[in-house]
């Protein structure tokens, strides 16, 4: 399975709409294979899902997204999961082991009972976050 995770520095990019590199790799069983970092300049938003659907990304793990990037990558078969933080290789091992759902790996503000203000629902305007279930292997929203 073909991975991308959106990049700053070591990090994974606060905001995938604005991020500049991805690293790109192979996932074959419990093993990282064939890591390619490579640039994710344009911010024309369909060659940002042309760039994932050449490269046969299967699955994007990424921080903040605008709802119209999440939608056009959604509906091109790719499965998102948003609003992730913390080192590239701290991210990439929760993901191998199903544990992207631990708080520490959740930009903060998108956790547990962010959606509520003082008793009523916040909007959200530009992205949409939510807590990833279990990712590893799921088929919810993948190609296929």
């Amino acid at each position: 399975m073909k991975v991308a995770v959106t990049v700053w520095e070591d990090s994974v990019s606060t905001v995938c709409d604005f991020s500049n590199r991805l690293l790109v790799f192979d996932v074959m069983g419990d093993e990282v294979k064939n890591r390619l970092f490579m640039p994710f300049e344009t911010r024309i938003l369909p060659e940002r899902v042309n760039q994932l659907e050449e490269l046969g990304v299967e699955v994007l793990l990424c921080g903040a997204i605008s709802r119209p990037l999440e939608r056009m990558i959604r509906a091109s078969g790719v499965k998102v999961i948003p609003c992730l933080r913390g080192s590239i290789e701290e991210v990439i091992g929760a993901y191998l082991d199903g544990g992207l759902s631990d708080a520490r790996f959740i930009l903060p503000g998108f956790g547990p009972g962010a959606s509520r203000v003082r008793g009523r629902k916040r909007r959200r305007r530009g992205g949409v976050c939510r807590l990833p279930d279990k990712v590893k292997g799921d088929d919810g929203g993948g190609r296929g």
